[in-house]
């Protein structure tokens, strides 16, 4: 959709001639004035914010990536009531603005996923009437109208041309803080019950967590593995003959290994199966031939998994604990009925909360205790033993289910459901980028569906990063043309 202004009275105003002489001299003055009173690194401040404005105005679509960059350690900053990742979205939308007026109209996208969006945003504005803590359940309302916000904005100011560059900042994000990640766990930094083996240390980045870190991760892989995929293969001639793929293949496939290395240093299960689920939609769905290969590769994991259960010392003892421990978080009353070890606290505790999502939801079915009201709640339906809440259900969809009742939980799988199905139907022609991209946002949002059974990952800017991903590939398909036509729906 787009809005356009009506024509402006021509000759509105006139500057003066020497306008522009008298500008740059209250510029150099201003400058001089900071120079002169302020210490250099407030100049230099406000110097870079400055060329910032200036190269934004002229070209929005920068602060995009520069926002998907920022990401992980925006979010992990507060000013006040809200994060640096608010302040940065916030100037988002303004250059948006900007943009639409310079132009005289302000595009919107406008695509099948914004009924399902809408839709759910509005259902956790209904199931708000329940909430006990109003507070908590609009900053959660807050975060899926910020999701849908930047696919609607985004397409508009980007063109198929700078998708790239979008998509390297999503990507070196993730590489960004992989490298962190590994330096904690190769240096032992953080908590002392985050040691493994009595040396190393479970990364967890900025994310102070393991699991989110993992998450976001998780979300990162699938597009750099299928972008690298996409620069080493498939190359057209004049592609071939210049070299235009090879800088981005190896871009690509580098930052492929560290998110790789990065998210096996996590520790976490759950960002491993999610990461694994992520990888076999990249593999399995690129090609006929790559079908076939993945298949080959399935029943050699296969293969493999059961002569490890027959043969244990061929698979590392710590990974194979790590994984065999994983089917106990589906035998809730068998687990809960056990001693808590230092082996399976993270189980248990995993389930309690489980359990405590359960009891909300039996007291309020239909629309469930409010967005956000999780933590509010938990003290009066806990199990004994466990009395801080975490937060969240360390599953979203019974989160979800406790807070938004079945109405909530319905609409939120009909969103994912429309997700998937509009990413499958941006695919092109085998080989181009756009059907890289595309593969790429399916793995990430199968690793979040996989991922979020374990856990809710959609913390600390995640939901952002994934929206991130799901605007660009709208972008790559040239969600918004640009020419007078007012509507391009996709």
């Amino acid at each position: 959709m787009t809005i356009t202004a009506p024509p402006l009275a021509a000759q509105s105003f006139a500057l003066p001639r020497d306008a522009g002489t008298a500008l740059r001299a209250a510029c150099i003055l201003g400058l001089a004035w900071l120079i002169a009173t302020q210490p250099l690194l407030h100049v230099a401040i406000a110097l870079s914010v400055l060329a910032a404005s200036i190269l934004l105005i002229r070209w929005p679509w920068l602060i995009w990536p520069a926002i998907a960059l920022a990401l992980p350690i925006a979010s992990s900053y507060r000013i006040g009531p809200i994060t640096a990742t608010e302040v940065l979205l916030g100037a988002g939308f303004l250059f948006w603005l900007a943009y639409g007026a310079r132009k005289r109209s302000l595009p919107i996208y406008v695509s099948p996923l914004l009924a399902p969006l809408l839709l759910f945003v509005g259902v956790l504005l209904l199931t708000s009437l329940r909430a006990t803590d109003l507070t908590e359940a609009v900053a959660e309302v807050v975060k899926w109208v910020e999701f849908t916000a930047v696919i609607v904005v985004v397409p508009t100011v980007m063109s198929q041309r700078t998708a790239q560059w979008l998509a390297a900042a999503l990507v070196a994000a993730g590489a960004a803080q992989a490298l962190f990640g590994l330096y904690q766990f190769i240096f032992a930094i953080g908590p002392e019950w985050f040691i493994l083996f009595e040396r190393f240390m479970r990364a967890s980045g900025v994310f102070r967590q393991p699991n989110p870190y993992a998450g976001f991760l998780g979300l990162c892989l699938p597009l750099s593995v299928s972008l690298a995929l996409w620069g080493w293969g498939g190359a057209t001639r004049e592609d071939s003959r210049d070299g235009k793929r090879f800088p981005w293949a190896a871009y690509y496939s580098v930052t492929s290994a560290i998110i790789a290395a990065g998210l096996l240093a996590s520790w976490s299960r759950g960002g491993w199966l999610g990461a694994v689920a992520g990888l076999v939609i990249v593999f399995v769905l690129r090609s006929r031939v790559s079908f076939f290969w993945a298949s080959i590769a399935a029943i050699l994991a296969a293969g493999a998994g059961l002569l490890g259960m027959f043969s244990p010392d061929i698979v590392p003892a710590g990974i194979r604990d790590r994984l065999m421990s994983l089917p106990a978080s589906f035998r809730i009353e068998t687990a809960l009925s056990q001693t808590v070890t230092d082996e399976n606290f993270a189980v248990i505790e995993r389930l309690a909360h489980w359990v405590a999502a359960l009891r909300m939801w039996e007291q309020e079915p239909w629309l469930g205790i409010g967005p956000g009201n999780y933590a509010v709640v938990y003290p009066a339906v806990r199990l004994p033993l466990w009395e801080e809440a975490l937060g969240h259900a360390h599953n979203l969809y019974l989160n979800t289910l406790a807070e938004s009742g079945l109405i909530g939980l319905t609409a939120f799988v009909a969103m994912w459901l429309a997700l998937v199905v509009w990413v499958w139907r941006r695919r092109g022609s085998a080989g181009d980028w756009q059907t890289a991209a595309s593969l790429g946002v399916l793995g990430a949002i199968a690793h979040a569906v996989v991922h979020n059974v374990f856990d809710n990952i959609f913390v600390q800017g995640n939901y952002l990063h994934l929206a991130l991903s799901i605007a660009l590939l709208a972008v790559a398909c040239n969600g918004i043309r640009r020419s007078r036509a007012p509507v391009r729906r996709q």
